[in-house]
């Protein structure tokens, strides 16, 4: 994948993926990684807060001025999941949670920025836990670390660059099927519970040729986006 050259190293910010709306908006060029030791305010899909402590998180945002014209640019961000998966060894359960024996360790945010000409650039935002020993409630159970499942600690500068490298070595998101492939390798979606936006349970198959996740409805099999579903951890 392609990425500017520019890593902007932050020791505390309230979201990267603000600060790399405030750099479109001024018109940077050269920045390709937001990176913040502390991420104050980060969060998920659907608005939801990710929870992180300094030192204890890789937080940092790719943001990918050369897929503007993508006519999907979630596909980007897939990529991006893909390469978080292939460089720290997890799963991925769609559209964006990063998981290790079936529980969350990181996920991924795609989001569409505008910048100072307002073309709409894609942002990914990042978060993978690290360090961490212990998780508040509700996520005590349903989320690990790195380092409880690998037994050592991670070193959050060495994981930024892991990331980084394992993301220019991607290939081009251009479709679904050059993903498709990679995915399948990754892929811990079959089987899993999910809520719908109608308000239906639905259990995954899998996930389709166009990228969209297969489940099954009261019997009966449909394809849905990722913005009309929600993985139902305790369903």
């Amino acid at each position: 994948m392609k990425l500017a050259a520019g890593i902007l190293e932050l020791q505390a910010v309230e979201s990267t993926q603000d600060v790399a709306q405030r750099l479109l908006q001024e018109g940077d060029t050269e920045i390709g990684v937001v990176w913040a030791l502390d991420q104050k305010a980060g969060r998920g899909r659907f608005q939801r807060e990710w929870v992180s402590s300094p030192g204890d998180s890789l937080t940092l945002s790719f943001v990918l001025r050369d897929y503007s014209t993508l006519s999907e640019p979630w596909l980007a961000g897939m990529m991006v999941a893909l390469a978080v998966a292939g460089a720290f060894h997890t799963q991925i359960r769609w559209p964006n949670d990063l998981t290790i024996k079936r529980k969350k360790v990181g996920g991924v945010l795609t989001e569409l920025l505008t910048d100072k000409d307002g073309v709409r650039v894609p942002v990914v935002g990042v978060g993978v836990n690290l360090n961490q020993l212990a998780f508040p409630e509700p996520l005590d159970g349903i989320a690990t670390s790195l380092k409880l499942e690998r037994g050592h600690d991670v070193d959050p500068t060495e994981a930024m660059h892991k990331l980084v490298a394992a993301v220019r070595s991607m290939p081009e998101p251009t479709d679904w099927y050059v993903l498709q492939p990679i995915w399948q390798i990754f892929d811990d979606t079959p089987g899993k519970s999910y809520e719908l936006a109608t308000g239906e349970k639905a259990v995954a198959l899998g996930v389709g040729s166009d990228g969209h996740l297969i489940c099954a409805v009261e019997g009966e099999t449909q394809s849905v986006m990722a913005a009309d579903a929600i993985f139902s951890p305790h369903s």
